[in-house]
């Protein structure tokens, strides 16, 4: 058994209001959800340059202590240390104002470790691009071992 229903005198109208809404949803996508998509994109690109920074800061310290491991005294090891980590922040996108670059030379014997911590303290708006104010402050830490080898003299 079927029923149907006539349409009553409300009912033109009804339909008239309900193709005024056309459009609607592209109206709701460009207001609210495009400038959202733009945001995450800007938070993506700021959380990848952050991981940036910290990479550079690691490769900074891993040279400076491959370059103090490599050294006679623990003097030259710490000069090494600083102009490799020195070198190695020179050509990256960052600039690290103050740069704290601390050897620990105390390991310089055959078969001993070497460790280097470099702290660099980077404004965000070098790091972003975006102007914002303020700095963030990123730490690397190597350990290299010493040569066993290292001063022994071949016959």
């Amino acid at each position: 058994m079927t029923i149907h229903r006539q349409a009553g005198p409300g009912s033109a109208r009804r339909r008239a209001r309900w193709r005024d809404d056309t459009g609607s949803v592209s109206t709701e996508i460009v207001l609210s959800y495009v400038p959202l998509m733009v945001l995450a994109t800007v938070a993506i690109v700021a959380c990848l340059r952050l991981v940036s920074a910290d990479s550079d800061v690691n490769a900074a310290a891993a040279a400076a202590a491959r370059q103090a491991s490599l050294a006679r005294s623990p003097a030259a090891a710490v000069a090494g240390g600083q102009d490799a980590a020195a070198a190695t922040l020179q050509g990256r996108d960052i600039t690290c104002s103050p740069r704290t670059v601390t050897v620990d030379a105390g390991g310089l014997a055959p078969g001993g470790q070497v460790a280097v911590t470099v702290t660099c303290t980077v404004a965000l708006q070098d790091l972003y691009g975006l102007g914002l104010p303020g700095t963030v402050r990123v730490t690397g830490t190597a350990r290299q071992p010493v040569d066993t080898y290292i001063g022994e003299q071949q016959p």
